[in-house]
């Protein structure tokens, strides 16, 4: 601090040991007082002037701001019911106590009589379900240190240099390698992540590594390199797992020569794989969410999960589920979400499909006829599917409020923008995005700039006008005593020493409790056991959400998905410089990573492109200019572009920005995954 204002983000002071290290911030954490000080924040309750969608606003009161949203919020829902509301909150004020993925938002809503909300999360809906349908629960992923007692971590789809997975993952994971640990990395690109650690990279055709999966099972089956002891004890259904892999119902055994006609691996990598797999226990398989985000994403990780179980990895120091996401650490840290009630109408709509629901509504199957939209935290538009749809589907709206920090792509479509404060501005607690054994108390470093407020205090501002009293009775410090009332340290404590962190007697091992005792601990599973035939999708009976993890074909019919891809693959991937579109508008974290199109030189040179010469790539779903960033680091014929960076049309609807979710249509998997990955494309030079 200097004369009041933050001059330097540093990292954490004190002792630093491969036991206790210090939590390191990465990048966009060191940018955080340029983001706070940024020229473009929103300081003032804005109101729309002109068209929606011009950005052209005029500065207004807090009164006149929170009377017209509360005016038109009590006229909507008696005109047409709660559910003609649609909830488009998220997490981009920075997870905390009081902010993670906006529960004071849904608390809200739901305190006023219900809304529409959205459901699933677009990060891993996929990982989600195969973990419910297979464990009968989310399991947390492994502790940080568990990579320290692996002798093999194949990381597929899985890049945690670039998106942090918590902090000090990359810490662990060098110091396993410097400890001996082998890296296999199966990905379309060669990452960072995999360029500092691969012993082994393994490119792969985006949407078929659940082929490969399969693959590497029948190898197992074949050669007898499964844990037979661990399959029979603590499984249900690999015998028909087995007979899926060796083609029993429909003649095509699931061989590695298979497999290499739909993913591109060799076959010999491919059993090669395989059989290092099995030798070198404890291994863990990281299966990242990225290719979950896929047509049929949710089968790559069931296949994961059924790899783990048949090499006995599973609730194994050093190995790993195969299959994990961040939903149940809270609980372990002994602090709780604010209870959000329960959704009176019920109804919710899939997050990457909002667009559509509001263009459809009731007649298009959607559960409601929405006429607002209120977000808070969230830049939807930005981050969901087809962006060309969800302008159009805003426009329809009859109401729109933005409460947020700036004008994001979704906040240029508001009625009304309520400004925001930052988290350096108010007080929460952090805790760990994925993984962790720390509270971090959050202190509230200076007064609001402008006239900014925290998201609690709008909230309130708005239920007292709207004449409800069962949201908040509480300050901010209210809520945060009692949301850590469970934890081992106190509040007040808390305070004083800034960071907590939990004394573990052994690292975390997800299913170890099961595993040393699984009649006495079993699983919520129908058979109380690891579910690789998943009874509770059986009774589905939904012909593309088999029972069984399997490989479905892109349109069901073609062997070789190369001929679908006409002929450009397009990933989309996350970038050290965002947390999804947070940062987008940070200088210093552009320079560290200007935005571009990653492709091969074999794609390039036949399209007579250049490196950082500007392209057009496109579909019939949008139209994106960008620079080419040509590079031997993605196979050929798959191209990448970094989500997250703001939309910027042109007058003929082309984005300017980089801005990947005008090219992504909106389709979803049949366990409602988003569909980010594997999306057809073509770039051509841009001859404007």
């Amino acid at each position: 601090m200097d004369g009041g204002e933050i001059r330097r983000i540093a990292p954490e002071e004190g002792p630093d040991s491969p036991e206790s290290p210090r939590l390191r911030p990465c990048a966009r954490g060191l940018s955080q007082a340029q983001r706070l000080y940024h020229a473009d924040r929103v300081l003032y309750p804005l109101k729309r002037l002109g068209e929606r969608g011009e950005a052209r606003f005029q500065r207004v009161s807090w009164d006149e701001a929170l009377d017209t949203v509360a005016s038109e919020m009590r006229r909507i829902r008696e005109c047409h019911g709660p559910e003609a509301v649609l909830n488009l909150s998220s997490s981009g004020n920075l997870d905390g106590l009081l902010s993670r993925t906006s529960v004071m938002a849904n608390r809200f809503f739901n305190s006023l009589g219900g809304q529409t909300a959205i459901r699933g999360i677009i990060s891993f809906e996929g990982a989600r379900l195969a973990a419910l349908s297979t464990f009968g629960f989310v399991p947390p992923p492994p502790g940080p240190e568990s990579a320290l007692k692996s002798r093999l971590v194949v990381m597929w789809g899985f890049n945690p240099s670039e998106t942090i997975f918590g902090t000090n993952t990359n810490w662990y994971l060098a110091l396993a390698k410097e400890r001996g640990a082998r890296f296999v990395f199966v990905d379309p690109r060669l990452t960072d992540s995999a360029a500092a650690l691969a012993d082994q990279w393994i490119p792969i055709r985006p949407g078929t590594d659940t082929a490969m999966l399969v693959a590497m099972a029948h190898v197992l089956f074949q050669e007898k390199l499964c844990d037979e002891r661990f399959l029979h004890k603590y499984t249900y259904g690999f015998e028909k797992f087995r007979d899926y892999c060796f083609g029993a119902e429909d003649g095509i055994p699931k061989t590695p020569a298979w497999a290499e006609t739909i993913c591109g691996v060799e076959a010999q990598i491919i059993a090669g794989l395989a059989r290092e797999y099995a030798a070198s226990s404890p291994a863990d398989l990281r299966g990242g969410w990225a290719p979950g985000r896929t047509a049929y994403g949710e089968q790559f990780h069931r296949a994961c999960i059924a790899l783990s179980a048949m090499t006995g990895n599973i609730g194994l120091p050093g190995g790993g589920p195969g299959c994990w996401i961040n939903q149940d650490f809270r609980a372990t840290l002994g602090v709780s979400n604010p209870p959000v009630l329960e959704n009176p109408t019920g109804k919710s709509v899939v997050t990457w499909r909002w667009a559509d629901a509001v263009l459809k509504g009731t007649a298009g199957g959607y559960p409601s006829d929405i006429k607002m939209v209120y977000s808070v935290g969230g830049n939807r538009l930005n981050q969901c599917a087809d962006i060309n749809k969800g302008v159009r589907a805003l426009k329809e709206l009859e109401f729109v409020v933005v409460q947020d920090q700036f004008l994001t792509p979704l906040a240029r479509f508001a009625d009304i923008v309520l400004p925001a404060s930052t988290h350096l501005e108010r007080e929460d607690i952090q805790i760990p995005h994925v993984q962790g054994n720390y509270l971090i108390y959050n202190r509230k470093v200076i007064e609001p700039l402008g006239e900014s407020k925290s998201d609690l205090e709008i909230l309130t501002a708005l239920a007292e006008r709207l004449g409800c009293t069962s949201f908040s009775d509480k300050t901010e410090q209210g809520w945060l005593e009692e949301l850590t009332h469970g934890a081992p340290v106190s509040y007040k404590t808390l305070r004083s020493q800034g960071v907590y962190r939990y004394e573990q007697p052994a690292p975390q091992v997800p299913l170890q409790v099961f595993v040393a005792d699984p009649s006495g601990s079993p699983l919520p599973t129908p058979s109380g056991k690891i579910e690789i035939f998943s009874q509770a999708l059986a009774r589905r009976q939904r012909p593309h959400l088999p029972p069984l993890p399997q490989y479905i074909e892109l349109g069901g019919t073609s062997q070789n998905p190369s001929e679908l891809w006409n002929p450009l693959i397009m990933v989309t991937t996350h970038s050290r410089q965002r947390v999804n579109s947070t940062f987008a508008n940070s200088q210093w974290l552009q320079e560290l990573e200007p935005d571009g199109l990653c492709m091969n030189s074999v794609d390039a040179e036949a399209r007579s492109i250049r490196d950082g010469q500007r392209v057009v790539v496109h579909n019939q779903t949008g139209t994106v200019v960008i620079r080419a960033k040509v590079t031997e680091r993605i196979m050929p014929g798959v191209v990448s572009i970094h989500q997250g960076a703001w939309y910027e049309p042109d007058e003929q609807g082309r984005d300017w920005g980089g801005s990947v979710n005008v090219l992504c249509g909106d389709a979803i998997s049949p366990g409602e995954a988003a569909v980010t990955n594997g999306v057809p494309v073509e770039v051509a030079r841009f001859e404007g």
